[in-house]
């Protein structure tokens, strides 16, 4: 054995393995009865592990088994200190993920070193030797605690890291699909998680996939597509509702399972679950202001009780709270299941885009003055998919991507139109986080020199944001850079949110277009679609601003956007988006027929008169100009005299509100009572008007 007087100063070096050598078939005894000893301990004390305590008996056995081993080569005569620490690491990290606190790992150190002492008092004579094998295996044990703990160190700090990183993708993600994609990413890449999905309910009740990370969760996901296994459910009715995510929405918390396979053993997914690895498993609702589930995150782990360790706990909960405000925010965004997700992606990819182009009209004379390019995918079988159906598909990166082909296609319709004689302005949608991804700056300027397109041909029609707020100096920046080349700036969907108005007063923009959306209630609420044009209008042109109402369904609608002074109109009364080869054939064969001094239609007339009103009110403290300005004739005389209405009901209550309105004292409730009146009569005949149209 050596100079028993030498010091062992290296528990791995020679002396170590001389001393060690006589001991193993000891040490192979040792082991397995050491741990059994100590997990009966645990038992009678009522500390065992929670994860320990859910195991079978077979797994039990397994667990025990490989612990003994791990004590056995940790006391090899021949282990190398790499080879040791790795094993430790390795050791330490199926500890920490199944939940073993650091508490039951330091006693189980201490257990086993007082039973190796025991060993060495029966197996080696009160020496200098047994002393050095003493100390030579506590250093091992030390080695190994220290290992473990550095792992144990090493995954905490992986879940600190993640909270940060939760929180970085909750406040810097465009939309919900890069948050989510970020979220899962976060929390599936941590030590012994192995996939994670995001599920939302659609409209027909059913929870899709929309989100997942993880190979096994392709391949589990494709099971329940192909109906080898069932979908995931919420309906308590099924059996798969019955599982942790159904218990999980229908109750709003955290639902965990840390021994899947012994819980899901008479479940159908219980056969594809076992072979891809499951061992326990978290359903972590989603739920808004009041409570109720809006979405679904599942997660995986390939070790039993990962999720109910102290730091997996404490994240979950965590990103419980984060990502339901993050998600509630965003819940306008569409449900698209992943698949359908993944088929628009590829679309995108092949460039399998398309533009359809609407034309936008001046006003005042029906002139051509802009086309908007609207986009569509165009999928293998011919169809058409229409942009509602896959921006909601789309991150940052493919919103990207369909701007930089976009403005591709752009230049070469632009070239096409030219050699037709149609040499007009060319609008494309820019989203407003663009402004903040300098990408698209740089994107739009080289497409626009490489494909030889004048700046000042291309609008970029900036669309409103869910999160509102004021432009950040980074955006003006942007802004600026592309106004000082050329390209025209719009701000899109002006009234569908503050931020819109914001924007606005914030910066001059080329032009601004009324939301459609807005003006499309007319065909049901006519007084109110007016209203909002004629207060927006006002509005864009008090900042010097040209206007285009959008949504402009139909010849009357058409009328009242000239009548109250828009600059410019866009919708299917003037033309529906069409290819571009279509065009030119459109412009040809179209003639406006609108004039904005004599209207035809009611709603036209409604306009007028509410514009009427209005600039009565801006004299009223002028008795002789009001006197002047109703005795000249107004433009619902014109409607009046046009259809012909002489002698009717809106001609009597018209002429008794110019009497009040140049009358003095009190005439307020008289003619606040005949206005209502006249608005009502208008409004009836031009829902009747639409009736008889068929619109």
């Amino acid at each position: 054995m050596g100079d028993p007087q030498a010091t062992v100063t290296d528990p791995y070096g020679p002396l170590a393995g001389e001393l060690l050598l006589p001991l193993q078939t000891d040490f192979a005894v040792l082991a397995p009865d050491a741990v059994g000893e100590f997990y009966a301990l645990l038992r009678d004390t009522d500390r065992m592990p929670r994860v320990i305590a859910a195991l079978s008996a077979a797994e039990f056995a397994q667990l025990c088994a490989r612990e003994a081993e791990h004590i056995r080569s940790m006391l090899s005569a021949d282990l190398e200190r790499a080879a040791h620490l790795q094993r430790a690491q390795r050791a330490g990290a199926v500890h920490q993920l199944t939940g073993v606190g650091l508490s039951v790992l330091i006693e189980a150190y201490a257990f086993y070193q007082d039973r190796l002492y025991g060993l060495l008092q029966q197996r080696v004579g009160a020496s200098e030797t047994r002393e050095r094998l003493v100390h030579l295996t506590a250093q091992r044990l030390l080695c190994d605690l220290q290992g473990q703990l550095q792992r144990y160190s090493n995954i905490d700090a992986a879940s600190a890291a993640a909270f940060a990183e939760l929180n970085h993708h909750v406040f810097s993600a465009e939309n919900l699909r890069d948050l989510v994609r970020g979220a899962l990413e976060t929390i599936g890449a941590l030590p012994g998680s192995i996939c994670a999905f995001f599920a939302r309910v659609d409209a027909a009740g059913e929870l899709q996939v929309e989100q997942s990370y993880g190979a096994p969760a392709e391949a589990y996901h494709h099971a329940m597509e192909s109906g080898a296994v069932p979908r995931f459910s919420v309906d308590p009715l099924l059996p798969a509702g019955q599982g942790p995510g159904g218990r999980a929405w229908r109750s709003g918390e955290i639902v965990v399972s840390d021994a899947w396979l012994r819980e899901s053993d008479k479940a159908p997914w219980h056969e594809i679950g076992a072979r891809l690895g499951f061992r326990s498993s978290a359903a972590v609702p989603l739920v808004d202001a009041q409570g109720r589930s809006i979405a679904l995150v599942s997660l995986y782990s390939a070790w039993p009780g990962l999720f109910s360790t102290a730091s997996m706990q404490g994240l979950l909960r965590h990103a419980q709270l984060l990502l339901s405000a993050a998600v509630e925010q965003r819940m306008s965004a569409a449900v698209v299941p992943l698949r359908t997700q993944q088929a628009y992606r590829q679309l995108l990819g092949e460039r399998r885009l398309v533009f359809h182009y609407q034309p936008i009209i001046d006003l005042s004379d029906g002139r051509l003055v802009k086309l908007e390019a609207l986009a569509r995918l165009r999928a293998e079988s011919g169809e058409l998919i229409a942009p509602q159906r896959f921006l909601p598909a789309f991150g940052a990166d493919e919103l990207h991507r369909l701007f930089e082909f976009g403005l591709e296609q752009l230049g070469t319709d632009a070239g096409l139109l030219e050699r037709e004689g149609i040499t007009v302005t060319l609008a494309i949608n820019f989203p407003a986080a663009g402004f903040l991804d300098r990408r698209y700056e740089r994107t739009c300027l080289a497409v626009l020199q490489r494909c030889n397109l004048a700046a000042d041909r291309v609008q970029l029609e900036v669309l409103e944001t869910p999160e509102g707020g004021d432009w950040t100096a980074e955006q003006r920046e942007a802004l600026k850079s592309l106004r000082a080349a050329g390209v025209q700036i719009a701000q899109d969907d002006l009234g569908s949110g503050h931020s819109s108005l914001l924007r606005m007063d914030q910066y001059p923009f080329d032009e601004v277009k009324i939301d459609g959306g807005l003006v499309r209630g007319a065909l049901r609420q006519p007084k109110r679609a007016v209203e909002f044009m004629l207060y927006l209008t006002r509005l864009a042109h008090a900042f010097d601003i040209p206007v285009t109402v959008e949504g402009l369904e139909n010849l009357g609608i058409v009328e009242a956007a000239a009548v109250l002074g828009a600059d410019r109109g866009q919708g299917y009364g003037i033309a529906r988006p069409m290819p571009r080869d279509e065009v030119s054939g459109w412009l040809r064969g179209y003639r406006y027929q609108v004039n904005a001094r004599r209207p035809r239609t009611a709603i036209g007339a409604m306009a007028a008169y509410l514009l009427w009103e209005q600039q009565i009110a801006a004299i009223e403290d002028r008795p002789e100009l009001v006197a002047q300005f109703v005795g000249a004739r107004a433009i619902v005389d014109e409607f009046i005299r046009a259809n012909p209405l002489h002698g009717g009901t809106l001609e009597r209550l018209l002429s008794r509100h110019h009497q009040l309105a140049t009358a003095a004292g009190r005439t307020g409730p008289q003619r606040a009572q005949v206005r209502g009146q006249l608005l009502d009569e208008l409004t009836r005949r031009w829902l009747e008007e639409v009736r008889s149209a068929g619109a």
